[in-house]
């Protein structure tokens, strides 16, 4: 056995951790503040974070799913919030993770305790308090924890409702409203089309700048499929070797795919020129698009400031009134729930919201004790412009490596060095794009190509080692002659997140290879049908 785990969270990031850790020998105890798994994807009417009803994810299922959990037949191709909340349900009864995890049990403090962890827990229903101790420690709670709430001159003259979309729930409570949207992304987007159902009328207020995609291209499938593993590596070594020139082809690609889909947008919504997609996340906005061609939802600039009691000027001079309620859609700041861990240990010490966290590989504690490194570990603050679950699955897979000690972390020094280049990495991309404060360059985003590396090497799963430049790769030609429709899928067909747990590598838990072959084929199949249905739906129109 090898020893015990506390995870904390079982949203979707701690229920993989869960799975991970359980899998590769752990036991495992996993803490849940609310009474049902899931976290935020399950709809709530409380003031946690949530999705909307109205919440359509941004990766196609094909992508988005577990590495070996694929979403069911009868799911969206873009799942809705309820859909992904079941698959998470799903995902936890079939790999009989309920057992492991101790709902309505808020995790209140975790300290240093010789060698191990202490960790202290109530129970939410009757107040009990719970003090158990652990050899390692996975905070699982998410990024996302601290709503933003930007100043806006002269809110105190303002009479309607003022709420962040963390407290939004009911359009019925908006009806016949006109409402002020403050933000214009993803959130701004569910709750513009909840709104739709109810409301007047809505404005989004915006800085300006953001590039629209479909979610399907014109051949009918879905956006993120186009990208296969031969283009992931050559996007892999481009980030890393010459980043600039890479960012220049992907916002050419992008902004063609763009024009394309919405090919009139008229010039008064101010979403052109778009920043730089090495800085600012685009918005799949097939949802919002029907709202603004209708006229319901309307870009508009920032505020200038508050006028009187339902007045609002904004910043080119126009005078908005008669505005009911202000919705911010501004987003959160990256942080942790307060109290859990000590000020040397914190990933967002001292005053440091909105700046990258202090951790190695934003996973890892960047502290001189290396059994603390090695012991404690985040999800949820590294990112890369990857699609779905699975490079959180493969952090968690490379957390649980380096608490076996079959994945060594380097010593404290070349830690703290990896994190001077990293904030270098940013100021760079910062002083060359210029993003707006507060934009969607998250300060937990990383070089791609770097982190998806080093995820294949500290987790295992052999995908670099079997895959990358395959014609000077012997184990490449192995599997050519070994098998030459599963190399060709592999390589050239949908990115499955199956793909990670093809190779036995003697670090992550590999899938066996008949049946994740059987997988691979059943997913680049499911993958055409949906093409050929989304073709069929388009000519009866």
């Amino acid at each position: 056995m090898s020893g015990r785990v506390a995870v904390v969270g079982a949203g979707a990031l701690g229920l993989l951790a869960t799975k991970v850790f359980i899998e590769d020998g752990w036991t495992v105890t996993t803490y849940e503040s609310r009474d049902y798994i899931g976290g935020l994807w399950k709809d709530s009417d409380d003031s946690t974070i949530s999705v909307h009803a109205t919440t359509i994810f941004n990766s196609s299922k094909y992508r988005a799913a577990m590495s070996d959990f694929p979403f069911a037949d009868n799911d969206d191709d873009y799942p809705t919030a309820a859909q992904l909340h079941e698959y998470l349900e799903r995902y936890a009864r079939h790999f009989e993770l309920l057992p492991s995890i101790k709902v309505g049990t808020k995790v209140l403090n975790i300290k240093r305790d010789g060698e191990g962890w202490q960790l202290v827990a109530r129970k939410t229903s009757t107040g009990e308090t719970l003090t158990e101790h652990f050899d390692k420690v996975c905070i699982a709670t998410g990024s996302f924890n601290t709503p933003r709430w930007p100043t806006l001159e002269g809110l105190d003259r303002y009479h309607g409702r003022v709420l962040h979309s963390i407290d939004f729930h009911r359009s019925e409570d908006f009806k016949d409203q006109n409402v002020l949207i403050v933000g214009m992304h993803a959130t701004a987007q569910d709750v513009t089309n909840s709104l739709s159902e109810n409301a007047k009328h809505v404005y989004l207020s915006h800085r300006g700048g953001l590039l629209l995609l479909p979610r399907y291209i014109e051949d009918g499938t879905v956006f993120d499929s186009s990208v296969n593993v031969g283009v992931t590596f050559v996007m892999a070594w481009m980030t890393r070797k010459l980043p600039a020139l890479w960012n220049w082809m992907v916002d050419k690609i992008l902004q063609k795919a763009s024009m394309k889909a919405f090919p009139v947008i008229p010039e008064a919504w101010g979403l052109s020129p778009a920043p730089s997609c090495a800085v600012s996340t685009p918005l799949m906005a097939d949802t919002l698009w029907p709202h603004l061609s209708s006229e319901f939802a309307e870009p508009v600039p920032p505020i200038n400031r508050i006028l009187g009691p339902r007045s609002i000027e904004l910043a080119n001079g126009r005078v908005l009134e008669d505005i009911d309620s202000i919705i911010y859609c501004t987003g959160y700041h990256f942080s942790i729930p307060d109290g859990l861990v000590t000020e040397d240990i914190h990933p967002y010490p001292g005053n440091s919201l909105g700046q990258p966290p202090n951790l190695y590989r934003n996973i890892f504690p960047l502290h001189p004790d290396q059994s603390i490194c090695k012991s404690l570990a985040y999800l949820g603050h590294a990112a890369i412009t990857f699609p779905g679950f699975v490079q959180h699955e493969l952090i968690a897979m490379a957390i649980s490596q380096v608490f076996l000690g079959n994945s060594p972390l380097p010593s404290y020094k070349a830690m703290l060095n990896w994190r001077t280049v990293n904030l270098a990495e940013r100021q760079a991309m910062i002083a060359r794009y210029n993003p707006r404060e507060g934009s969607t360059f998250y300060p937990v985003l990383l070089n791609f190509g770097d982190h998806l590396q080093w995820l294949d090497k500290t987790a295992g799963t052999g995908l670099y080692s079997n895959l990358s430049f395959p014609l000077f790769n012997l184990r490449a030609w192995r599997l050519w002659w070994q098998d030459k429709e599963l190399y060709s899928l592999c390589l050239k067909g949908l990115f499955t997140p199956v793909l990670w747990r093809l190779f036995e590598t003697g670090k992550r838990r590999a899938m066996p290879r008949a049946d994740c072959r059987s997988m691979i084929v059943r997913e680049n199949e499911r993958s055409q049908e949906q093409k050929m249905r989304r073709i069929a739906s388009k000519k009866l129109l």
